[in-house]
C-alpha cells in the first residue's frame, strides 16, 4: 500500500523536475528521454504526460538553438545570414552585366561587339552592430580588380568613419551603384568624376541632409587619378527639402582639391557612353607638368511618383605648367515608369537605390517598364589643349523583370565638335549612331 501511495508522488516529482530542468537539455539528452519512456511504460507517468513533456522539451530546444544560432533572411532581393542576437550580419553577393553594341561609325572605327561589362563578387556585413566592412572584386575583362575594400565604424552618435578603398564623395551619378543607374553607362561628365581611392572618410547625416568628407591617396586601381601617388581632399554636402512617399527633391554639391605625387602627368578622356568600344572620341592625352587641380560638382534630382529628373554640372581647373586649362561637362535626363513604380531614394547617403517592380515576372506579373532620355556634353578643349568636345543624346528603355533582373536598351546619337585632335588629328567633326543592349543580374 505504501508503494502504491508513493507512485502518484513520484509522478508529480518527475513532472516538477522535468519542468524545473532545462528543457533543451532534456531534448538533447537521449538518456533522459529514454528514462521518461521507461517511466511511461511502467505506468509511473501517463502517455498524455509523456507527450506533453516531450513536446515542451522539443519546443524549448528549438528556441534555445535559435537564440544561439543563425538566421537565413531571404528578403525581397538578397540572401543574408545573421546571428539571432544581431551581433553579426553577413551577405555574399555579386552582379553580372552582359553588353552588346553596334556602332554606325563616321570616320573613327569603334568596333562592334559584346563584352562581360561587370562580373563582381562581394562580401559585406557588420560585427557587433557598430563595425561594418565590404570587400568587392571584379573579374570582367579577363582581369581581376579590387573595387570596394574597406572597414568602418558607426558607433559614434554624430558620425561614421570609413577606412580603405572606397568611392570619394563626389557626384550623385558616380556614387549611385551601377546596378541602379538609369542608363547603361554614366553620362559623359563622368570623365571628371574621381571614383574610388584609398583613404579615410567621415560621414554625418540627419533626416534631410548629409555631409561626407575625406582624405585620399591614389587607390588600388583608378586610371583617372593624377600620378601614381597623388592625393586628394574631397567633400560633399546634400540636402533633401522634399521627402515624402514617392516624392523627392535633392540638391547637393562637392569640391575636391588634388595634388600630384612623384608623377607629373594627368589625362582626361571618355568613351561615348558605350563601353564595348575602347575608343575615346574625346581625349586630352597625357598632360605633362601637372601640379594640382580643383574639381567642382553641382547635382540635383527630383522624383514625383513615376516621373524623375536628374542633372549635374562638373568642372575642373588644372594647374599645368603655365597652361592652366579648365574642362567641364554637364547632363540632364528624365525618366518615367509606365507601370507606376518610382526611383527609390537612400536618404542617409543621398543616392538612388533598387527599383522594385509592383509585379514580378515568374510570379504572375509583368515587371516594371521605364522610358528615359538624356542629353550630355563634355568639353576637353581649352588653353591650347585639343581634347575635343562631344554632345550625346540618349534614349533608353528598361525592363525590370524582377528586383534582381533587368534588361536595358540604349540608342545614342553622339556628335563631336571636333573629335580629339590629340588622338585623331584628321577626324574632325563626327556623327555616330550607337545601339546597345544589356542583360543584368545581381544577387
Amino acid at each position: 500500500m505504501k508503494i502504491k501511495s508513493g507512485l502518484p508522488k513520484l509522478k508529480h516529482i518527475v513532472l516538477c523536475c522535468a519542468g524545473a530542468l532545462s528543457l533543451p537539455a532534456v531534448a538533447s539528452d537521449d538518456a533522459t528521454m529514454e528514462l521518461l519512456k521507461v517511466l511511461k511504460d511502467k505506468g509511473t507517468i501517463s502517455e498524455q504526460d509523456y507527450q506533453a513533456i516531450e513536446s515542451a522539451a522539443k519546443s524549448s530546444a528549438a528556441d534555445g538553438n535559435q537564440q544561439n544560432g543563425l538566421v537565413l533572411d531571404s528578403g525581397s532581393s538578397a540572401l543574408k545570414i545573421k546571428s539571432t542576437d544581431g551581433n553579426f550580419k553577413f551577405q555574399l553577393g555579386g552582379r553580372v552585366m552582359l553588353d552588346a553594341a553596334v556602332y554606325d561609325k563616321d570616320k573613327t572605327d569603334l568596333g562592334n561587339g559584346a563584352e562581360l561589362r561587370r562580373a563582381r563578387l562581394f562580401a559585406k556585413g557588420t560585427v557587433f552592430h557598430d563595425w561594418y566592412y565590404k570587400a568587392q572584386v571584379d573579374f570582367a575583362g579577363n582581369d581581376v580588380s579590387i573595387k570596394d575594400f574597406y572597414l568602418g565604424y558607426s558607433g559614434f552618435d554624430a558620425f561614421d568613419i570609413t577606412l580603405g578603398n572606397q568611392k570619394e564623395p563626389f557626384s550623385l551619378e558616380d556614387l549611385t551603384s551601377s546596378k541602379y543607374i538609369t542608363f547603361m553607362e554614366r553620362a559623359l561628365p563622368n570623365a571628371l568624376a574621381i571614383g574610388r581611392n584609398t583613404g579615410v572618410s567621415i560621414r554625418t547625416k540627419a533626416d534631410r541632409w548629409g555631409l561626407q568628407a575625406g582624405y585620399f591617396q591614389d587607390g588600388i586601381s583608378n586610371e583617372n587619378s593624377p600620378g601614381k601617388d597623388g592625393w586628394g581632399a574631397t567633400g560633399r554636402l546634400f540636402v533633401t527639402p522634399v521627402m515624402s512617399d514617392g516624392n523627392i527633391v535633392h540638391v547637393g554639391g562637392a569640391v575636391s582639391y588634388r595634388g600630384s605625387g612623384s608623377g607629373d602627368e594627368i589625362r582626361f578622356r571618355e568613351r561615348p557612353e558605350s563601353h564595348v568600344t575602347s575608343t575615346r572620341l574625346v581625349n586630352t592625352g597625357e598632360l605633362a607638368g601637372y601640379d594640382n587641380q580643383t574639381l567642382y560638382n553641382l547635382e540635383a534630382a527630383a522624383v514625383f511618383g513615376p516621373f524623375s529628373v536628374q542633372g549635374e554640372y562638373t568642372m575642373t581647373d588644372v594647374d599645368n605648367d603655365g597652361a592652366d586649362p579648365s574642362f567641364n561637362g554637364w547632363y540632364i535626363y528624365g525618366s518615367y515608369f509606365l507601370t507606376g513604380e518610382h526611383r527609390p531614394y537612400k536618404a542617409g547617403k543621398g543616392v538612388f537605390g533598387r527599383v522594385k517592380p509592383k509585379s514580378v515576372v515568374g510570379n504572375g506579373g509583368h515587371g516594371a517598364w521605364e522610358l528615359a532620355a538624356r542629353y550630355s556634353t563634355l568639353d576637353l578643349t581649352d588653353s591650347g589643349i585639343e581634347g575635343g568636345k562631344e554632345d550625346n543624346i540618349t534614349v533608353g528603355l528598361n525592363w525590370y523583370a524582377t528586383p534582381n533582373i533587368r534588361f536595358m536598351g540604349n540608342y545614342i546619337y553622339a556628335s563631336t565638335d571636333p573629335t580629339s585632335v590629340v588622338e585623331f588629328p584628321t577626324a574632325g567633326d563626327e556623327k555616330i549612331n550607337i545601339f546597345q543592349l544589356r542583360a543584368q543580374l545581381d544577387f
